[in-house]
C-alpha cells in the first residue's frame, strides 16, 4: 500500500472529533444547513474498510470494528466540512497539489486494491484524509506563527484539528443519536448497543445482520 494511502489511513483513525444532536431521518449528520446522508456514510464507510483492512494486514494491527469504523467515518466527513470552511474564512486553503494523488500514486492506489470494485472512493477518501491534514497544519502555521518543518509537522496537525474540533459548536454540528458521539466531550460516550442511546437508532452491531456497505470484512 502507498506510503500516502497508509498516511490517510492514520489521519482518518486518528480523528475522534464529534459532536450529537438531532437529526433528521436519512442524515448521518449536519454542518449548519449541510446534510451528511446515510448513503454517503454508508459509501464511504466501506471505502474506509478497505484502507484499514489493508492498513491491519500490512503493520499486523487489529481490524476495528464496524461501529468503530462508521464513527471513524462520520467524523472525518463533518470535519472535512468544517475544515474547509475554516480554511476558506481563515484565507488558508491548500493547493489541490497538497492532497491529490498524482498519476503515479494512483496507479499505486489501483494495484493494492486490484479487486476492489470501489476503487474511485478508496481514492477520493485517500485524497479526503490528506486534504483535512493539509487544512489542520495550515490552520496551525497561521495560529502559531510557525512554518511547517519535518520536524513539527505532527504538533502542527494535532493544533490544527484541535482548531477544527473547537469550532464545531460554531458550525452547529450534529450527529445522528446512533453513533453516541458528545459534542462536550468530544468522545464516544455510548457504544452501539448501550442502553443509554434509543434502540430504535442504533440497530444491531452483527456483521451478517448488516448490508454489504456497512461491514468491514
Amino acid at each position: 500500500m502507498p506510503t500516502r494511502a497508509r498516511a490517510a489511513v492514520l489521519v482518518l483513525a486518528g480523528l475522534t472529533l464529534a459532536a450529537c444532536g438531532n437529526v433528521h431521518p436519512g442524515a448521518a449528520a449536519v454542518v449548519d444547513d449541510q446534510t451528511i446522508s446515510m448513503k454517503t456514510l454508508d459509501t464511504t464507510a466501506k471505502a474506509y474498510c478497505a484502507l484499514a483492512l489493508a492498513s491491519a494486514q500490512s503493520q499486523g494491527a487489529t481490524l476495528p470494528s464496524n461501529a468503530e469504523v462508521r464513527r471513524q467515518t462520520v467524523t472525518t466527513l463533518v470535519s472535512l466540512v468544517v475544515a474547509r470552511k475554516l480554511a476558506k474564512d481563515e484565507g488558508v486553503t491548500p493547493r489541490p497539489a497538497e492532497y491529490e494523488l498524482t498519476t503515479d500514486q494512483q496507479d499505486q492506489v489501483a494495484k493494492s486494491f486490484a479487486k476492489a470494485k470501489n476503487l474511485d472512493e478508496i481514492k477520493k477518501l485517500i485524497e479526503q484524509g490528506q486534504q483535512l491534514s493539509a487544512i489542520a497544519v495550515a490552520l496551525a502555521e497561521k495560529s502559531t506563527g510557525q512554518a511547517r518543518t519535518q520536524e513539527n509537522i505532527s504538533q502542527l496537525a494535532a493544533a490544527g484539528q484541535a482548531e477544527i474540533t473547537k469550532a464545531f459548536k460554531d458550525n452547529d454540528v450534529k450527529f445522528a443519536p446512533r453513533f453516541g458521539l458528545s459534542n462536550k466531550t468530544a468522545k464516544t460516550v455510548a457504544a452501539t448497543g448501550s442502553l443509554s442511546v434509543a434502540p430504535t437508532d442504533l440497530g444491531e452491531d452483527k456483521p451478517d445482520q448488516l448490508p454489504p456497505a456497512q461491514r468491514c470484512d
